[in-house]
């Protein structure tokens, strides 16, 4: 039965459970790290400080909107392009969930 489906389709179902397992961390940590930040207007954000809902909430959101980008651009590949989308995807999901947890570390010193 699998082996009647297409390696397209199979990628652009794997890279689908990539983004959850990601966008699921990201936004995770980004509610602990809003209740951990409760009573602060501004916390630490690329080396400045920013609004709290900016720092905490920016990335995630950012994410979630290149991960239907990118959703999209897997069900249209065919053959070797879709090995190439999935291969994006997997990279792109796991490089943001750990560059917005190394921002959610900066974000919660004091």
């Amino acid at each position: 039965m699998l082996a009647s489906v297409p390696w397209s389709v199979l990628g652009a179902y794997a890279g689908d459970a990539l983004w959850v397992i990601a966008l699921t961390i990201m936004f995770a940590a980004s509610r602990q790290a809003w209740r951990q930040t409760d009573g602060r207007e501004r916390v630490r954000f690329l080396g400045g400080q920013a609004p709290r809902a900016v720092a905490l909430w920016l990335l995630p959101v950012a994410s979630f909107a290149a991960s239907l980008w990118l959703a999209l651009q897997a069900r249209g590949a065919q053959e070797e392009m879709a090995l190439i989308v999935f291969g994006v995807r997997a990279v792109s999901a796991s490089l943001l969930a750990l560059l917005h947890l190394r921002w959610l570390a900066d974000a919660l010193r004091p």
